[in-house]
């Protein structure tokens, strides 16, 4: 909702400014077994004039109870400038490092060619591609990450772990009540072409400096949500969700927190022409 670069890299150089972006989320917090998922990311992308578009990197580390997934993506964004907005088309490469910690399997046949008993580390090359539309009022993102499938393989027995495609469609629009009152209503649909979910995200911003809301994910959680501006360019939030599916039960919900900064970087223009002195005539 705050940070769409994060799945779309057309989404980079959007606006005028850098943007900075750095969240936190552990997902399932008190599930039995203490596997609950660590999720860190940040990211940071703007504008470059002389590439007619920009530029950004993004930097994930998502850990569960038996894997740590290392992500590191380059982007670039080709930005169109249209009569109200700007269109965006973006690809990004990347590596997925992936650890597994065979030691914590409690496999039903220890012999199994394909387990390992030791921490294992494997590399794979990963690229998505995605676009953008963004205007004073709206946004639409369309994106595919992962989309060659990458496979980790960690030993000559065919041990691998495979990547799926993802797809996500996002979009969302600001409708202005008066007296510094915006509503903005979002959604958010993703799908690994075999399971789909679908969010619905509604917030209320006073003065682009206080911002609370809430939403739904499909057959998941109920979310709310609260951020502020502390001062121009920068500002931080909080979210909660109350999960509603069974895992609910054992868990405290989930937990998620962002710091953001947004800033510009004037570059002095080149003189036009050339200005003679007295002394040199």
């Amino acid at each position: 909702m705050f940070n769409d670069f994060y799945f779309n890299p057309s989404v980079a150089g959007a606006t005028s400014n850098i943007s900075t972006f750095l969240a936190s989320r552990k997902q399932w917090v008190g599930i039995p077994g203490d596997a609950s998922i660590n999720t860190t990311s940040l990211s940071v992308n703007g504008p470059v004039q002389f590439l007619h578009g920009g530029i950004g990197l993004l930097i994930m580390e998502d850990e569960d109870y038996f894997t740590k997934n290392q992500n590191l993506r380059l982007s670039y964004s080709f930005r169109v400038p249209m009569s109200r907005g700007n269109f965006g088309v973006g690809f990004y490469g990347g590596l997925i490092q992936l650890s597994v910690d065979g030691s914590k399997f409690k496999p039903e046949n220890p012999n199994d060619p394909l387990l390992f008993a030791s921490n294992v580390r494997a590399n794979s090359f990963d690229f998505g591609a995605g676009v953008n539309y963004l205007s004073r009022n709206f946004f639409l993102n369309l994106a595919i990450n992962r989309i060659n499938q990458p496979k980790v393989q960690f030993n000559n027995s065919g041990s691998q772990i495979s990547f799926y495609r993802n797809l996500f469609f996002s979009t969302g629009y600001t409708i202005s009540l008066g007296k510094g009152f915006l509503l903005i209503p979002s959604m958010l649909y993703k799908s690994n072409f075999i399971q789909s979910q679908f969010d619905a995200n509604l917030r209320i911003s006073l003065a682009e400096r206080i911002w609370i809301g809430g939403g739904y994910s499909q057959e998941d959680s109920f979310n709310g949500f609260l951020g502020f501006r502390i001062f121009k360019g920068l500002r931080v939030g909080y979210l909660f969700s109350n999960h509603s599916d069974e895992l609910g039960a054992l868990t405290q919900g989930t937990h998620e927190a962002f710091l953001s900064y947004n800033f510009k970087v004037s570059i002095p223009e080149k003189p036009v022409g050339r200005t003679l002195t007295p002394r040199y005539f």
